[in-house]
């Protein structure tokens, strides 16, 4: 078996996960109480998902670290799944596909490749974010962290993708310098990164119609 394989990342890569969150926050915070402070929201979103990459905490676990550090408050484990779900259900509606993501996708599924989505995030929540946003096109398989019971970038995620794929070897596209390159490459995966706004030194590509197979 020499199987290549051509994983994406899916949110900041293929869907506008910040712009969902913040319109989620504007309307979420009032309905709680409290001022909507989007960078607040951010780094606790980068600092919860940081612990779960890590193994210290589950999926479910870092999101009510994050209501109780975002308000401040010690709810149960109870409420904070009832607060957070206030949350989610304004960030869902506010899915939206990056307009070159749909057919960057079915670029990668014409090689013939087995192509998949590599995400930290739920299982469920990220399939209904590739059916509600367009972009489930047949032959895609989603590899999440609660699927494969690890997270980027432990090692075993990647390796567990790969077994899952049938492939030895990759190639990667995502936003997140440290998961979706630094990791890989190191792991002797071919590896993009796109920065939308393209001020990191570093990027690669600013947009997917720039990603060659």
């Amino acid at each position: 078996m020499n199987q290549h394989a051509i994983l994406f990342d899916l949110d900041g890569t293929l869907v506008d996960h910040t712009s969902a969150a913040h319109a989620a926050l504007q309307v979420w915070s009032p309905s709680i109480g409290i001022e909507p402070d989007f960078q607040r929201w951010l780094e606790l979103d980068k600092w919860g998902f940081a612990r779960f990459e890590r193994g210290e905490t589950t999926h479910l676990g870092q999101r009510r670290d994050r209501v109780r550090a975002y308000t401040g408050r010690e709810f149960t484990d109870a409420q904070c799944d009832e607060i957070y779900t206030g949350y989610l259900r304004i960030y869902e509606q506010s899915w939206m596909a990056y307009d070159d993501a749909l057919s960057c996708l079915q670029r990668a599924l014409d090689t013939g490749d087995p192509v998949g989505i590599l995400t930290n995030g739920g299982e469920v929540m990220q399939q209904d974010k590739m059916e509600r946003t367009g972009l489930n096109l047949p032959g895609l398989v989603m590899l999440a962290a609660t699927t494969l019971d690890s997270a980027k970038p432990r090692p075993e995620m990647y390796t567990r993708a790969l077994a899952h794929l049938n492939a030895t070897k990759a190639t990667i596209i995502g936003d997140d310098w440290i998961n979706d390159v630094a990791k890989p490459r190191e792991l002797g995966w071919t590896a993009w990164y796109i920065d939308r706004t393209g001020q990191d030194p570093r990027t690669d590509i600013t947009t997917l119609d720039q990603v060659i197979f």
